[in-house]
């Protein structure tokens, strides 16, 4: 036997081995793409969230620990802190949504002229609540379309945050629950 097909193979394998690496595309740690996301409410926790929807109006308020959202208005109704938690949890983890306008004086197409629902947030340390509208759905029916009061731009929220507001009212309405 030969030695030289093994010492070809070597030498073939240092030439091309530093070519791999230069052909190589970096991969970006995942740390260093998080970092680059915000919060969209830039909020530090939230004390009282009000959820209109027509005439229909909903006030949760943060109980004195500061675990749970209880429902304060209407009076002797329930909601399950769950689905409060999770509505607040999608609020305050929203990044980095998709704009699809950003400067617009006809919210009608958007369904933001007259609003399906609002949602009004305050935060520790924010001199005024925030409004949040909600419009129609995109067409993919995958999201719906918000906008918050006195920001220009029109973005999409996932629908889940619909979905936890319908749910909502079908608690105080008796629609869910025991009383189903």
């Amino acid at each position: 036997m030969s030695a030289r097909p093994a010492i070809f193979y070597t030498i073939a394998f240092f030439i091309l081995l530093p070519i791999y690496f230069w052909i190589q595309p970096s991969i970006k740690p995942t740390s260093a793409l998080e970092q680059k996301q915000e919060s969209l409410l830039k909020l530090n926790g939230i004390d009282a969230v009000t959820v209109t929807s027509g005439s229909e109006s909903l006030r949760f308020q943060k109980d004195k620990d500061g675990k749970f959202y209880n429902l304060v208005a209407p009076a002797g109704k329930f909601v399950p802190h769950d689905l409060m938690e999770a509505m607040v949890s999608l609020l305050t983890s929203a990044k980095s949504v998709e704009v699809v306008a950003e400067d617009t004086t006809d919210l009608a197409q958007f369904g933001l002229d007259h609003p399906k629902s609002e949602v009004t947030i305050e935060g520790p340390g924010q001199p005024q609540p925030i409004k949040i509208a909600f419009g129609n759905e995109n067409p993919t029916h995958t999201a719906i379309y918000a906008q918050i009061e006195g920001i220009p731009k029109v973005f999409l929220l996932g629908q889940n945050i619909e979905y936890y507001q319908s749910l909502m009212f079908q608690w105080v309405e008796g629609k869910q629950g025991k009383n189903a």
